[in-house]
């Protein structure tokens, strides 16, 4: 598993995320100060609607700052792992048999990038399944709580 072309992945996904969310708070923003859309009684809240929109996809925009700062630094200090931490890639196998890859992230968790045909799944350490993963290594088994009852899998790889 290629760590770097894994983080440009990822980098591309929040980076276009952003790209998204900047002209969506633009287009709230010049819909909540056009002065055609000033209201003209106290039912008509297009303008007041669109102002709470423009500041919502504001607050999405500095937290994907925040997450694209975060990557860059992790960045710099990217290396293969012995144990589970920040920057780990690993491959979890489920009693199942399903086989996942996961890349433990300092932010952006649930997001879904695909390299190589693979998909991998960004978690954080802050998540249930990161907590019980950091600190593993190659095949230690882990229990995660899943609508009330555990399931077991294994670290079957870790780079």
């Amino acid at each position: 598993m290629n760590k770097s072309l894994l983080l440009d992945a990822i980098v591309g996904e929040i980076t276009s995320t952003l790209n998204n969310s900047l002209a969506a708070a633009e287009e709230a923003r010049a819909t909540a100060t056009n002065k055609e859309n000033a209201a003209e009684n106290k039912y008509d809240t297009l303008g007041l609607e669109a102002a709470y929109l423009a500041h919502g996809q504001s607050e999405r925009v500095v937290q994907l700052e925040k997450d694209l700062a975060a990557y860059v630094s992790l960045r710099k200090r990217l290396k293969d792992h012995a144990i589970v931490e920040v920057g780990s890639v690993l491959k979890l196998e489920h009693e199942t048999g399903e086989t996942r890859f996961l890349f433990i992230g300092p932010a952006s968790g649930g997001l879904v990038v695909s390299l190589g045909g693979v998909s991998v799944i960004v978690i954080t350490p802050g998540s249930p399944l990161g907590k019980a993963l950091l600190g593993g290594v190659i095949d230690d088994d882990v229990s995660i709580g899943v609508a009330g009852s555990a399931t077991k899998a294994r670290i079957a790889d870790l780079w």
